[in-house]
Parts: C-alpha cells; sequence; structure tokens
C-alpha cells in the first residue's frame, strides 16, 4: 500500500501533527509517499514526489481546508481519496482531528470507511480560450477592484437569465455550498444532490441564488466596456480577465473522493456550532 502525505507548511504546530501520521503510517508497513513542498518543510531526509506526481491508494491532508483545496487541485489522479486532518479554524472538508488520527489511520489503511464522491467544476474564458483549473468549491467571477461591483448577463445552457450588478457571481458544487456560497446567502446542498449553486454576492437586485442541474452550462458575460475583472478558483487561482470578457462553468469530467467516517449532518452540525460560536 501507499499513501501520500502532504501538510500545510506555514505554521510550525503543524508539523508534529505531520511527523506522527507519517510514524503511524510506517509503523503499519506502508509505504509513504511525502510530498516535496511538506518535506521540505519537515527537514525530511527521505524520498519526496511532487504533488502533481503522487500516485497513492490515498492521501493524507494535514492542516485545513486550504491545504485540502491544494491538495485536490494538485493530485495526480483527481479522485484519489482524501482523509483531512484539521489543523485549521474551521476544517469542514477534514474528517478527523489530531487527537483522532491513531485510530482513523487504522480504519484508512483497513478500508473501514466510506467514500464520498464530489462534483468538480470546469471553467474556461471564450475570448482568450483559456481552461482555469478544475474547482472543487467554487467559481468566483469578480470585479478586479474590491470597491467596485461587475455588471454582467448570466445564460444557463444559451438562455438569458438576468441582467445583474453585484460585488461578484458564484457557481459552487455541493462541496462548495458550505463555503463562500453559503456566506453570501446560497443554499447548503446535502451530499447526493446532483446539481450547483449560482449565487449573487451582494447583488443590486431581487436575484440571489439558483440551483441547478448537474448537466447545465453557466456563462458569465461581462458587459462594462472598460471594467476588467478576475476570475478565481477556490479561492486559490486568480485569472485576469479583461473587459466584456465569457466565462464558461460546467461539471467537470473530474472528481475529488474523501474517506468520511462520520455524516455529513454531524460534520455540518459541528461546522454552524462552530460559526454560531464565533
Amino acid at each position: 500500500m501507499k499513501v501520500g502525505v502532504v501538510s500545510r507548511t506555514d505554521i510550525d504546530a503543524v508539523f508534529p501533527v505531520t511527523r506522527r501520521v507519517i510514524e503511524l503510517l510506517e509503523e503499519r508497513g506502508v509505504e509513504v509517499l511525502i510530498e516535496t513542498e511538506t518535506a521540505m518543510a519537515l527537514e525530511a531526509n527521505s524520498e519526496t514526489v511532487d504533488l502533481t506526481d503522487i500516485e497513492a491508494d490515498f492521501v493524507v491532508a494535514v492542516g485545513g481546508d486550504g491545504t485540502i483545496l491544494r491538495t485536490a487541485m494538485g493530485l495526480k489522479v483527481s479522485d484519489t481519496p482524501l482523509l483531512g486532518v484539521n489543523m485549521g479554524r474551521r476544517g469542514f472538508l477534514c474528517e478527523v482531528l489530531k487527537d483522532e488520527i491513531e485510530p482513523a489511520i487504522d480504519k484508512a489503511v483497513e478500508g473501514k470507511y466510506e467514500l464520498e464522491s464530489c462534483l468538480k467544476l470546469r471553467s474556461h474564458c471564450r475570448e482568450n480560450e483559456e481552461d482555469f483549473p478544475d474547482a472543487l468549491n467554487e467559481v468566483l467571477i469578480a470585479s478586479s477592484l474590491p470597491s467596485k461591483m461587475i455588471l454582467c448577463r448570466l445564460l444557463i445552457d444559451g438562455e438569458q437569465l438576468t441582467e445583474i450588478q453585484a460585488d461578484g457571481i458564484i457557481v459552487s458544487t455541493p462541496t462548495g455550498s458550505t463555503a463562500y456560497n453559503l456566506s453570501a446567502g446560497g443554499s447548503i446542498l446535502a451530499p447526493g444532490v446532483e446539481a450547483m449553486m449560482l449565487t449573487a454576492v451582494n447583488p443590486y437586485s431581487y436575484f440571489r441564488s439558483i440551483a441547478l442541474p448537474v448537466g447545465s452550462k453557466v456563462t458569465v458575460e461581462l458587459r462594462k466596456p472598460r471594467a476588467d475583472a478576475l476570475a478565481i478558483v477556490d479561492g486559490k487561482v486568480y485569472t485576469g480577465l479583461k473587459a466584456l470578457s465569457t466565462v464558461e462553468i460546467e461539471v467537470s469530467k473530474n472528481k475529488t473522493r474523501f474517506i468520511r467516517f462520520k455524516p455529513f449532518y454531524e460534520r455540518l452540525r459541528n461546522r454552524i456550532a462552530h460559526i454560531q460560536a464565533q
């Protein structure tokens, strides 16, 4: 069995947990593939593998949702199962806390888990024929200036939905429906709901959000002649858009799979409680 290990690298407190994960895997006779950036941060002497070259039975990601998103975006085989260990603030995509690592590793190595298969989104700028990386959470179209709104026309399968001014337009997966989409007023989609959410951020309009079938193609046409914008994928990849650009968004053929021991509603309940406590 081969298992990849990816860690958040900008916080020293994460490193002992990552080392413990590696130690537990090696004690169980697993071949551990340490991602190059992680190994450099840990000052590990073992052989390393770039994230884009990892081929493993599953990957353990130690950090938070940002680490999960980075891992999901970079993996060579997109549906390699991910086990997230939460060292972040929310960690909704993560499955276990640091004090749950040992039983979680045992279950994962023994195959005693459920796999949650998650949709991803592909997006494309029509004018320059540029494909953006697949999104696990969302694709956001927003102004390149924080204080400015965008004016855009929204089309679903070529049919105009509305022309709208807003701080941004989010198209999210069910996984991403609990992230920026939720903060912007969009609904939560439970796993297994084959849909994506189209949500306007602070719209100057009555339109707020709509759930769309997975076969839909969302087209966002920028309408201001001299206003540039940004396409932001999972809060990680920023691409500049020229005025009057057109972005097309639809479900990707690729998916991300998560190792799960707990039901979705338990994770959701814990997240809601965490937010209310802030």
